[in-house]
């Protein structure tokens, strides 16, 4: 989940301890098949694996950013996993043995649940000797960071005081107001658990206390405010991410409710101030969670990782067994392309959530001062377009509702009515304009007046403030226009001229922005183009260019009709996961919502992300528990009847008709017809899968747990088809919705279902008639419409997905990039004409007409920062990361880029001699050349490549590693990547890459 994410990332395993077995050995032979080099090997990385770098880093790499520690950024240095044979019981023994070694340090214990722990260790010898004294270890893999989730900057407000914004803005969409007036649940005796940065408990809305007999009852901090510092109470007041999860489950005060607010939380600290967490640690509160008898835990956190076999997403679907609700949020990876399923959403039996925009949101406003605005021109220009306003969206409506009145969403309706009565505000006097800001909210309004820098160009100059501004700004504020030079220097250029804040008008049309404030010793607000220039012709009409003009402070937050309410977020990751599974599973409110925030921050926010809709949903299973306490309780029963009951959302713009499944599941969930409904659909959810792979042949079951028979008549109603890859077979960003209409055969149109019975409907698929090399993923639902709709038997959607094409024919390697060398220092490997000693110092050895550069094995060094490819001359930079240091690994930097995903990676050394990458010699498996279940990379994120270090290491045939001869000889890499659906003993189900020679020195 970085660009706001909750979204965390996992790692490459680069520890090989042990990856072959002892009888095994690797002949030194022509033409070694990769099948035959696989078979003695044990593959120690079981879980989801990595490599890359943090998600917030978003420039557009021409050459790859060369990590530093071991340069894999994600992975915990000498950190590991060890996980023993169900067989394996010598705890006691283990315990002993770690307590009385001076180099290792046991990080937490998980002998009852998952039978491993995880240890620090002084280094790789240390682990090793441990290895070697312990029978019954079956995988050693490194302990992984995740990033601590973050809402979308761009769109957080906060209030300082009591919330005065709707009570139910928020439930009118779901039905969850519906709930809480005709049913009067409210999550009475339910425990739902919060996995998160902590709680400020002591907010009125969230009870003012901690422990038995408190709305927040449980807890622990398992880290503190520094990250290493545990204790028993989860309070934080250092970040607003837990604090506005848990206002959306729980917040209860006279304006502002959550979805459960009788509700009994346990909030589960992972993340301190600043900085990430370990997996350990998110699997250790999963477990003291489940421990502590939470009904329903919130991960509103998760990475890139696509993949049901990462670890923490294993541990989900073991505690959904017993009876623990894991709901986890999607990702806001919403414009990284398809694909981009999160773990541990990415679980099987977890309920993962995607978000929709709030029909209304709760923004921080100022307006300039009534008085003096009376009777200008401003002023009736001003009501003039609020009433066109007014007209073209009464316009836009009646040509919206004619628009999608079509067969394909005859129960649509009511989202249409949702946007209509949103829209409807009340008459009368027009109150003086809002206008919305992003930035600081304690700005002081008071005794303080808005000057335009450099009056008469202020608003049509791009470098307004860029250089030393001449005016006496004392305490005034500076409306100045974005552009030209960044924020900071024209934040120190107003503060210069003794500035008391700065509002930043934006250059371009938008609806907001926010700016990197960071160092600033003055308050900065932004807002829009429209509302800038709206202040500057203020200004002028008033004439008070040099005095300026008095500007009031809104009172409490305006809740602002949102256009886009509703409708799916821009931000929400979308599916398939790595296996062509449906994910999402349904969608929620995640945009703009309004909660509970630390009373040091602010006490109230309106943050946007799929962190928001996760505890949303969480919130309305606490209500489905409560509402029907003798129901199947199950993951898979509540994940079925929340799926059923779900409302497909439509497409916003383009496509006419409903959005990807891959990006909504089912839809948006509706809250009274979940508890309603006396009609069950199983599956819930169909995966088609590839068409040389087709799950073609499906079969839904309806059962009807009521009193009176129904009749349903079967349809299917397609939605938008999305192409993943542009035309260099990269994953397409913001991929645009197509018609992509899948055939279905239904065996019966119209099906009876008995009281208290069951009937079955037989489906068959055929895929679109779209070019299979596109691999377009087409999707849709297969709806059951009763004769007569009714709370108990409402319109039901099965959502389907699938692939049209061979998924194993997907390039996984980026051949634009291929795979590149790079020296200790950062430095690319190319090969230079024979007589030219090229990029690299030392010796060469020749190859042909050309020469392969030496690789200098050098001693490894600590820099505060990473090393970087200046793309203009090729030298390194040392580049600062948070002034954390790193360990610079000696040797070679192997870097790559992948489109999709790879169940197996596999990394040897080869000879120079011959082309054909599954005809060349083998020498061996490099140390670190294997992993399994690697995610796909992103293309402007901090995951952009994948990088491996080598030190110049073979392994032996017992495993351990052996150091390969520095005789100047020549040498290649090949990497070998297993094939969607590959199968790991066919050489061919490998697409596999040779690097350029080079030699080791």
């Amino acid at each position: 989940m970085k660009i706001p994410r909750f979204i965390l990332s996992t790692t490459l395993a680069t520890f090989a301890v042990l990856t072959l077995t002892p009888s095994s050995s690797i002949p030194h032979v022509a033409g070694q098949k990769l099948s035959e080099i696989l078979k003695g090997v044990k593959i120690i990385s079981d879980g989801g694996t990595t490599v890359g770098g943090y998600k917030h880093h978003q420039r557009q790499f021409q050459e790859p950013i060369i990590r530093a520690s071991e340069l894999i950024e994600n992975k915990l240095q000498n950190a590991y996993w060890i996980d023993f044979h169900d067989q394996f019981d010598q705890h006691a023994q283990f315990s002993q043995l770690v307590q009385t070694h001076p180099g290792i340090t046991l990080r937490h214990e998980f002998w009852d649940s998952i039978n491993a722990v995880s240890v620090s260790v002084r280094d790789e010898g240390v682990l090793k000797e441990i290895l070697t004294q312990i029978t019954g270890i079956r995988m050693v893999e490194p302990v992984v960071m995740h990033e601590r989730p973050e809402a979308i900057s761009d769109e957080v407000y906060a209030f300082g005081g009591a919330s005065k914004t709707k009570k139910y803005d928020v439930h009118e969409l779901t039905g969850v107001k519906e709930v809480h007036d005709s049913l009067k649940l409210y999550g009475k005796g339910i425990k739902i658990g919060i996995i998160d940065s902590g709680v400020d408990y002591h907010h009125p809305a969230l009870g003012g206390c901690f422990g038995p007999g408190c709305k927040v009852a449980y807890g622990t901090d398992f880290v503190g405010d520094d990250g290493r510092s545990p204790d028993d109470d989860p309070m934080t007041d250092c970040d607003g991410h837990g604090t506005h999860v848990a206002g959306i489950i729980a917040a209860n005060d006279t304006s502002f409710i959550g979805v459960v607010p009788q509700a009994t939380l346990g909030a589960y600290r992972v993340f301190g101030c600043k900085g990430g967490t370990s997996n350990d640690l998110i699997m250790k509160a999963l477990l003291r969670a489940a421990e502590d008898g939470m009904q329903v835990i919130n991960l509103s956190l998760g990475g890139p990782g696509g993949w049901r076999q990462d670890r923490e997403a294993r541990l989900a679907d073991e505690l959904a067994k017993n009876g623990t609700i894991i709901v986890a949020a999607m990702g806001n990876e919403g414009q990284m392309g398809l694909f981009e399923a999160s773990s541990p959403g990415v679980a099987g039996a977890a309920i993962t959530v995607a978000s929709t925009e709030n029909v209304f949101r709760s923004n921080m406003y100022f307006t300039v001062d009534e008085k003096s605005l009376k009777g200008t021109q401003i002023d009736e220009e001003e009501e003039e377009k609020e009433e066109e306003e007014e007209e073209e969206k009464e316009e836009e409506e009646e040509d919206e509702n004619r628009s999608h009145d079509d067969d394909d969403d005859d129960d649509g309706d009511e989202e249409e009515k949702e946007h209509t009565k949103a829209k409807k505000q009340p008459g009368g006097k027009k109150p003086p304009r809002a206008i919305l800001y992003l930035g600081d909210f304690d700005m002081n309004l008071s005794n303080t007046t808005l000057v335009a820098v450099t009056p008469g160009t202020s608003g049509k100059v791009a470098n307004d403030a860029c250089t030393p501004i001449t005016q006496d700004l004392s305490g005034k504020i500076a409306l100045i226009r974005r552009g030209d030079c960044n924020f900071k220097i024209k934040i120190a250029n107003a503060a210069f001229a003794h500035a008391s804040g700065v509002i930043f008008m934006d250059n371009v049309p938008s609806t907001g922005f926010s700016a990197d404030t960071e160092g600033a010793t003055i308050k900065v607000r932004t807002i829009t183009l429209d509302d800038g220039e709206y202040l500057l012709k203020a200004i002028q009409q008033l004439k008070k260019e040099k005095e300026g003009i008095k500007l009031l402070a809104g009172k409490g937050p305006k809740q602002v009709f949102n256009p886009n309410g509703g409708f799916l977020s821009v931000f929400s990751s979308m599916g398939p996961d790595s296996e062509l599974n449906s994910k999402p599973d349904i969608a929620a409110p995640g945009g703009q919502i309004w909660s509970t925030f630390p009373i040091k921050l602010g006490s109230y926010a309106s943050l946007s992300g799929t962190s928001m809709a996760t505890p949303y949903v969480v919130g309305c299973v606490g209500l489905y528990l409560e509402g029907l306490p003798n129901g199947d309780h199950s993951a898979k029963a509540i994940k079925t009847a929340f799926q059923n009951s779900a409302q497909p959302r439509k497409q916003q713009m383009g496509y006419k008709g409903y959005a990807s499944v891959t990006q909504q599941g089912a839809g948006l969930l509706r809250m009274m017809d979940i508890l309603s409904t006396k009609v069950v659909v199983t599956p819930s959810h169909i995966s088609l899968n590839d068409t040389e792979h087709i799950n073609a042949n499906q079969q839904i079951t309806i059962t009807n747990t009521g009193h009176t028979p129904l009749v349903y008549k079967v349809d299917i109603v397609s939605a938008a088809g999305l192409e993943p890859f542009d035309t260099k077979m990269m994953v397409e960003k913001i991929p645009l919705p197509i018609e992509a209409k899948a055939s279905v055969i239904i065996s019966q149109k119209t099906v009876t279902v008995a009281a208290g019975s069951s009937s079955t409907v037989d489906l068959k698929f055929t895929g679109p008639n779209t070019d299979p090399t596109k691999f377009v993923i087409y999707s849709g639902y297969v709806r059951l419409t009763p004769t007569k709709v009714s709370p108990q038997s409402p319109v039901m959607h099965i959502p389907y997905m699938g692939m049209q094409g061979d998924f194993k024919k997907v390039s996984i390697l980026d051949s634009s990039f291929s795979l590149r060398l790079f020296d200790a220092r950062g430095h690319l490997i190319r090969l230079s004409p024979k007589g030219n000693r090229g990029a690299v110092r030392g010796g060469h050895s020749t190859v042909g007409t050309y020469e392969a550069p030496t690789i200098p094995v050098e001693t490894s060094r600590t820099i505060n920062g990473e090393i970087g490819i200046d793309r203009s001359t090729g030298k390194t930079n040392d580049v600062s990361i948070g002034g954390r240091p790193r360990q610079v690994a000696h040797g070679m930097k192997i870097v790559f880029r992948m489109t999709t995903a790879s169940e197996v990676l596999v990394v040897d050394l080869v000879s120079t001699e011959g082309e054909d990458p599954y005809q060349v010699k083998s020498y061996g498996l490099l140390k670190g050349g294997v992993a399994r279940f690697v995610p796909r990379n992103d293309l402007l994120e901090g995951n952009a490549f994948q990088v491996i270090g080598w030190d110049g290491d073979l392994l032996r045939k017992d495993g351990t590693p052996e150091p390969l001869v520095r005789d100047g000889k020549a040498y290649r890499l090949r990497i070998s990547l297993l094939k969607h659906f590959g199968n790991p003993q066919n050489d061919m189900d490998f697409e596999s890459h040779l690097s350029e020679p080079f030699s080791l020195g």
